[in-house]
């Protein structure tokens, strides 16, 4: 078969963007066929980094390109709906940054878009679920082992993100004119996509707080927690800060059923489970899957492209992700529970 040829357009997410790259590199089914960005030694960086000689200062000659069937769009959030929409006018499928964009109405556009033109737009923060852990979650929650699922609590602590891998700066994630919010939106999307698809429910209200804790300087939060409710009932509380010491990064989680539970300590990395269909009484380790199925994403949307799976997530989880992000934030400023809005109806998709 034809090898699928990709275009990176934007480094400005470099933590998604640069590992991407890589696997579609080491794909045997597609190929990078050139990298855009405006900040040209960066360019160069990764290109060499991947073996690709072409590098672009114009992120359109790469997406107007015949041999680019996929666009990359990791561009920072002020561009990824432009990106993103003359991407899908271009007949390009897209894996796009996260969120998809900072307003409901650039979500909304990018949706239209890529709907008129038929083609795939892959959420970023959706390629989780291709990772073995999150299956193996999905599929204990969906058999019915922990019965009603009634509440989650998930926590993300981190430091400042940096501009580059060796700049400590964090540049573009805390200019709010250049994206959603701070340490909340940075890593509560992922959990908000997660819940979503292990439960198969939407968001139906969210409340929330954010503080500067200890970067006060910043323009964006460094702190923020929301409490989640979905419309099977499940209330979830989300906490994500840039507040951690060096070294002190941690994700855990914790899924509580009627009948049984389920907790991940990001801390000693110890995965246990409670309930009568593991073990006659009290908490037991087990062993746990990998966060990560390396290139399982690659793998995945090239199936897609080929019509040979359906796609595990879609532009409408890119929408219905930031839909949820925008009402914490709404939540925060006024102090009110807020529920999302809802999504608008469109034109049937066309293929």
């Amino acid at each position: 078969m034809t090898s699928i040829g990709i275009g990176l357009v934007g480094l400005d997410h470099w933590y998604s963007a640069i590992p991407l790259a890589e696997g579609v590199v080491r794909n045997p089914a597609t190929r990078l066929v050139a990298i855009a960005d405006n900040d040209h030694d960066r360019a160069r960086e990764v290109a060499a980094r991947c073996g690709v000689d072409r590098v672009e200062a114009d992120w359109r000659v790469v997406v107007d390109d015949p041999e680019v069937a996929v666009v990359l769009c990791f561009a920072s959030l002020d561009k990824n709906p432009m990106i993103c929409k003359a991407s899908a006018e271009a007949g390009k499928h897209i894996i796009s940054n996260k969120p998809v964009g900072r307003s409901i109405e650039e979500a909304t556009s990018v949706r239209s878009a890529v709907r008129a033109a038929g083609v795939h737009l892959f959420p970023g923060e959706s390629r989780q679920r291709l990772g073995p852990r999150n299956v193996a979650l999905r599929e204990w929650a969906r058999a019915g082992k922990p019965g009603r699922l009634c509440s989650a609590t998930m926590s993300i602590w981190a430091g400042l993100p940096r501009r580059w891998p060796d700049d400590e700066s964090p540049g573009w994630f805390v200019d709010p004119d250049r994206t959603l919010g701070g340490a909340w939106a940075d890593h509560a999307i992922y959990e908000i996509d997660i819940l979503r698809w292990v439960l198969g429910e939407e968001v139906a209200s969210v409340s929330g707080v954010t503080a500067k804790l200890v970067h006060e300087q910043l323009a964006a939060e460094d702190y923020g927690v929301a409490i989640v409710t979905f419309s099977g009932g499940l209330v979830a509380t989300l906490e994500n800060t840039w507040t951690a010491p060096t070294g002190g990064f941690q994700s855990s989680s914790r899924l509580v059923g009627s009948k049984g539970a389920f907790d991940l300590n990001g801390i000693t990395d110890r995965q246990l489970v409670i309930g009568r269909d593991f073990f006659s009484s009290g908490w037991a380790e087990t062993k746990q899957p990998a966060m990560h199925d390396q290139g399982a994403d690659i793998d995945h949307f090239v199936a897609v492209i080929r019509e040979e799976l359906e796609p595990v997530a879609t532009v409408d989880d890119a929408w219905y992700n930031l839909a949820a992000c925008l009402a914490f934030y709404e939540s925060a400023r006024t102090g009110e529970r807020v529920s999302p809005v809802a999504m608008p109806q469109l034109q049937p998709m066309t293929r």
